[in-house]
């Protein structure tokens, strides 16, 4: 309720309160008086009860906006993490694969020059150039 309508409905208040002791005791005007009064204070106190849980409300839907903005920010933090541990195993599985590829092109590589006669004389080569070999099955 807008702040002029309260102050309106306080002065009607104070006005009929005003009123109601300048009225003898049993007369019906007083007892109109009071009846205006009550209804007045309990108007009053209705409003005031409005606009104490429309502050709540306020005060809630503020909170689930902060509650909502945490969450997303906790996802995106999440989600960068994900980001990071997918590159990390990828990384590690083309390591996997690259590393003994490269290890065994280099060890094969010196193998050669240290065979330049054309025979494979050193077990370690020829145990190594076996595993590149084509093996025939059946």
């Amino acid at each position: 309720m807008s702040k002029e309508i309260k102050e309106m409905l306080n002065d009607e208040i104070k006005t009929t309160f005003d009123k109601l002791k300048s009225l003898s005791e049993g007369t019906k005007e007083r007892e109109s008086a009071i009846k205006d009064l009550d209804t007045l204070y309990q108007l009053s106190l209705d409003e005031e009860k409005l606009d104490l849980e429309a502050e709540i409300k306020n005060a809630d839907r503020g909170e689930a906006s902060k509650n909502a903005l945490d969450e997303t920010r906790l996802k995106e933090a999440q989600f960068k993490d994900q980001k990071k541990d997918r590159y990390f195993r990828v990384g590690m599985e083309a390591a996997g694969i690259i590393l003994p590829l490269v290890f065994y092109g280099i060890w094969y590589h010196d193998g050669l020059k240290f065979e330049e006669t054309g025979t494979f004389t050193s077990t370690t080569l020829r145990g190594l150039f076996s595993q590149f070999k084509a093996k025939n099955r059946g």
